[in-house]
């Protein structure tokens, strides 16, 4: 599902990525993840699912945490930071060697923000 936009999912596929959306949100909020709440996500959202996918939704959910059950959002790792040479700087060319550089601290590390999640449309 994730390398096609939401316009080209099919209804049951539409209906998965809702309930699984519903149940991030409500993991996300700290609340109990339920048929009845991730009900009431959905028709916050102005959306529906069939009754067996958000039931089996959250029994499954009843004895598993939401990131064990269907993964975590924005997981991946951070590109690295460092570039090795280009090929165009030639074969012989070494990185320019800046002592000041090498002997100042590391930088903090970057505040953490919040981060916005595209939706591809669903809630639209």
């Amino acid at each position: 599902m994730a390398s096609k936009p939401v316009a080209q999912l099919s209804a049951p596929e539409k209906e998965q990525l809702a309930v699984s959306y519903a149940a991030f949100i409500l993991n996300g909020q700290k609340a109990q993840v339920t048929a009845d709440s991730i009900n009431a996500v959905l028709t916050a959202a102005g959306l529906t699912a069939s009754a067996n996918l958000v039931k089996a939704f959250a029994k499954t959910l009843a004895t598993k945490s939401v990131t064990e059950f269907v993964g975590s959002v924005g997981s991946g790792s951070a590109p690295s930071t460092t570039e090795a040479p280009t090929k165009a700087a030639g074969k012989d060319s070494k990185p320019a060697d800046n002592k000041a550089a090498k002997n100042a601290p590391p930088p903090p590390p970057p505040a953490e923000e919040e981060e916005g999640v595209d939706m591809g449309g669903l809630f639209d």
